[in-house]
């Protein structure tokens, strides 16, 4: 199950970028910021899920994964704020 979670972590870290894009479209300016602030702390989140996940499981590799998903984390929601400054001047009406 913890591998599950994990795996789910890292397709949505690499998927959230492409958030403020679609909602950019939809709602305009405030829709990007308001869309990569949700994403942000959403990712924020993930190590406390993961934390959970890891002690209900009862597993020793937790301290191990959480170096190789953090970067990650904090990759994606990097990237998620580029993109979000790229999608509002490109949405700029």
């Amino acid at each position: 199950m913890l591998d599950v979670l994990m795996n789910l972590m890292i397709i949505l870290s690499f998927g959230f970028p492409a958030v403020p894009w679609f909602f950019g479209a939809r709602r305009g300016r405030r829709g990007i910021w308001l869309s990569t602030g949700c994403v942000v702390v959403i990712l924020c989140l993930f190590p406390l899920l993961f934390f959970a996940a890891c002690f209900a499981s009862n597993c020793g590799q937790g301290a191990i994964a959480i170096f190789t998903l953090g970067p990650i984390w904090i990759g994606s929601a990097l990237l998620t704020l580029i993109s979000a400054a790229f999608a509002h001047y490109k949405f700029a009406r």
